[in-house]
C-alpha cells in the first residue's frame, strides 16, 4: 500500500495539470474575495460555503485523467504484474484521490485565509462546521470519481462520465434544495392591499418533506447545494454520516467490479 501511494504521490508531484487546476481553484477564491471587497461584502462566509462546488469540478477533471492514464501507459498492468492485489491498487487509488481533494481545498483556502480574513473578515462558526462536513462531502465525490474511472478504462470517456454526473447531481442538487426552501405560507395582497398569508401548495410537509430530506442529504452535490442555499439552518451532524456511507458504497462497488474487470 504505502509503495503504491508513494509512486502515486510522485506522479502527482510532477503533474502540470493538478498544478494548474491548483491554481485555477485559488483564483476562483480569490476572485470572490476581490468581488466581495469591491462590493464591501464583509460576509466571509459566502466564500467557504461554496468551496465543495470548484474543487467537486477540479477533482472529476483531474482523478478521470490521471487513473485514465494509468491504463493507458500500462501502469495498472504493471502493479498486477508485480504482484499487488487489485483491492489494494483500488484502496491506494481511493486514498490518493482523498489527498488530492485534500489539496485542492488548501488552494482554495489559502486566498481565504490570506486576503480574505484581513480583508472581509473571519468567518462565523456556521461556516467552520460546513467547512468541516464538506471535507467530508469531498471523500464521497472522490469514491464515485473514482470508482468510475477505475471501472472505465477510456479516460476521455471517464472525464466526460464524471463531469457529466458531477453537473446533474448539482442540477438534482438545486431542484431539491429549492422545495426544501419553500416557505409554509406566502403573502398575497388582502383588503387594502394589506398583506395576507396563505398556504405555500409547494411547500413540502409530513413524509414527503422527511423523503426529500433525506434523498438531498444522501447526495454529496444535495449536501454541496445545501450549504450554499441553506447554510447551517438545518442540523449538520448526519451529513457526515451520509457521506461516509455513500463512500463506503461506491467504493465496495468499485473495487468489486474492477476486481473482476479483465485487464489487457
Amino acid at each position: 500500500m504505502i509503495r503504491l501511494l508513494t509512486a502515486n504521490l510522485t506522479r502527482i508531484k510532477k503533474s502540470k495539470l493538478f498544478w494548474s487546476l491548483c491554481g485555477i481553484v485559488a483564483l476562483f477564491a480569490f476572485i470572490m474575495i476581490i468581488y466581495m471587497i469591491a462590493d464591501s461584502i464583509k460576509i466571509i462566509d459566502n466564500a467557504i460555503t461554496l468551496f465543495v462546488i470548484p474543487i467537486e469540478i477540479a477533482a472529476a477533471i483531474f482523478i478521470s485523467i490521471f487513473f485514465g492514464t494509468e491504463y493507458s501507459d500500462g501502469a495498472i498492468r504493471n502493479k498486477l504484474v508485480v504482484g499487488h492485489r487489485r483491492h489494494i491498487i483500488y484502496l491506494a487509488n481511493f486514498i490518493t484521490s482523498v489527498i488530492c481533494s485534500g489539496v485542492f481545498v488548501l488552494s482554495y483556502m489559502l486566498p481565504v485565509v490570506l486576503l480574505g480574513f484581513s480583508c472581509v473578515g473571519l468567518p462565523s462558526t456556521g461556516a467552520i462546521k460546513i467547512l468541516a462536513v464538506g471535507l467530508v462531502t469531498l471523500i464521497a465525490f472522490g469514491a464515485l470519481f473514482t470508482m468510475v474511472s477505475m471501472i472505465y478504462a477510456n479516460k476521455a470517456g471517464a472525464t466526460v462520465i464524471n463531469l457529466v454526473l458531477a453537473f446533474m447531481l448539482l442540477i438534482v442538487g438545486y431542484v431539491l434544495c429549492s422545495y426544501l426552501m419553500q416557505p409554509e405560507l406566502i403573502p398575497v395582497h388582502g383588503i387594502g392591499n394589506e398583506l395576507e398569508y396563505i398556504a405555500n401548495p409547494r411547500y413540502l410537509s409530513g413524509a414527503k418533506r422527511t423523503f426529500v430530506q433525506m434523498l438531498n442529504d444522501l447526495l454529496p452535490a444535495g449536501q454541496a447545494v445545501r450549504f450554499i442555499y441553506m447554510g447551517d439552518a438545518e442540523p449538520l451532524w448526519s451529513l457526515p454520516l451520509y457521506s461516509i456511507g455513500v463512500g463506503v458504497a461506491f467504493t465496495t462497488i468499485g473495487a468489486v467490479v474492477f476486481d473482476k474487470k479483465d485487464i489487457k
